[in-house]
């Protein structure tokens, strides 16, 4: 069989395809997700498929745009079954001066297929469309497991309308001995399996002083000067807090990172009244949300605004509140869970590579499905290019994870 051949294909149809998330002005995932559902079915009619069930779980956005999910299932007979979940939602382009070809038009060069969401998420969505090809022109297979082909919405923005949204459905999808692997990320050489998420939290204080004339600053207080001294001293208090590592993730230690800093001003000789500062939080699953609000909380009642300021209207009362912009748990699937015994097997088999452990900052919807008791991997191949210009994956290592999971739904020798 040529996959090969099936891949670029494959990759370029859904590279001409924009698919970005509304949240960031795109036109959303309905073209794509109509693509591969013609592609379900051509293979459906291709090799006369009978033991499957197509279910498209569609939402309606705050935009009033389609929201897709699509759900294909291939019934062996089998207790258990394994489902691969993918992403058909991608970001933008970015700087397209960034690029040296057209995000949109598909050009292979050197092995490679360049063009945005070639690697994030097109190599989920690929590899599981190569899988189907696999199983079927195959001689006697006889997979050990069903399988459940799953394509989402909404995964670059949080997943309201994709995964979180398909959970309202998890009976008739979802049982807890399953395998499920996410194919959302993903090192040069498949070596890596990624077991566990730190936290997420993204928090924005609101800083209130009192603006004032620059020339002046007896008349105000400087909401710029708080922030700046409310930031770094939060900023080396959490990290002295909360400083176990884990080696397992990458980075191995929690991070507290001052992202955004704005106010109203703009001229420069207003002193800002209000100041709103952004941290982005990433935490190991050593620690709880919980623990780290509750050290905000108390640096706050303790924090002396006074410190760090020389001139200032002793009259003003300074608030400092908060806002939580994201809060995600961290999450964790056990080391000897069966999807990742059978992952670290196939890679084995097929990449020859001792796959390692390892856990990440970033979030996927394994997250989502670990909160509800599933035992998740997420696991890929690629050059971790996703959401750079020039994102592109080789086609080899497309063809490579169909193998891996080929591997684990058909019985070992």
């Amino acid at each position: 069989m040529d996959l090969t051949k099936e891949a670029i294909q494959l990759e370029s149809d859904l590279i001409r395809i924009n698919s970005v998330n509304p949240s960031f002005g795109g036109k959303g995932e309905k073209e794509k997700a109509n693509y591969v559902k013609r592609k379900l079915i051509e293979y459906v009619n291709k090799y006369g498929i009978t033991n499957y069930t197509l279910k498209d779980y569609t939402t309606i956005d705050k935009y009033g745009i389609e929201r897709p999910n699509i759900v294909f299932k291939l019934d062996f007979g089998k207790e258990k079954t394994l489902h691969i979940i993918s992403h058909l939602d991608t970001v933008p382009e970015g700087d397209i001066s960034l690029w040296e070809t057209d995000p949109y038009k598909p050009v292979l060069k050197d092995g490679k297929i360049y063009g945005r969401g070639s690697e994030d998420n097109h190599k989920g969505i690929v590899s599981s469309l190569l899988l189907l090809k696999m199983i079927f022109e195959s001689d006697n297979v006889k997979p050990k497991y069903n399988l459940s082909l799953i394509f989402v919405s909404d995964e670059e923005d949080g997943s309201e309308y994709g995964l979180k949204y398909l959970l309202n459905f998890e009976n008739e999808i979802f049982k807890k001995d399953d395998l499920i692997i996410v194919p959302d990320f993903g090192t040069p050489k498949g070596d890596f399996i990624e077991i566990g998420e730190k936290g997420i939290l993204w928090i924005k204080f609101d800083i209130e002083g009192k603006q004032c004339h620059g020339s002046t600053p007896e008349n105000g207080v400087n909401a710029d000067v708080i922030a700046f001294n409310f930031a770094n001293k939060l900023y080396k208090q959490l990290y002295e807090k909360f400083d176990d590592v884990d080696e397992i993730f990458l980075p191995k230690y929690s991070t507290f990172e001052p992202t955004i800093l704005k106010s109203g001003v703009e001229n420069p000789n207003t002193i800002p009244g209000h100041v709103e500062v952004v941290f982005d939080c990433r935490i190991l699953p050593t620690y709880s949300l919980e623990d780290v609000l509750k050290e905000i909380d108390n640096f706050i009642k303790t924090f002396d605004f006074r410190r760090g300021l020389k001139y200032y209207d002793p009259s003003v009362e300074v608030q400092i509140n908060y806002k939580i912009l994201k809060e995600e748990q961290p999450n964790y699937t056990k080391k000897d869970s069966k999807v990742v015994l059978e992952l670290k097997r196939a890679i084995k088999k097929v990449l020859n590579e001792d796959a390692k452990l390892c856990g990440m900052g970033g979030g996927t919807v394994a997250a989502f499905l670990r909160f509800k008791g599933y035992e998740v991997a997420v696991w890929g191949i690629g050059e971790e290019t996703a959401h750079q210009p020039n994102e592109h994956i080789r086609i080899d290592d497309l063809v490579k994870m169909a193998k891996v999971f080929y591997e684990i739904i058909t019985p070992s020798d």
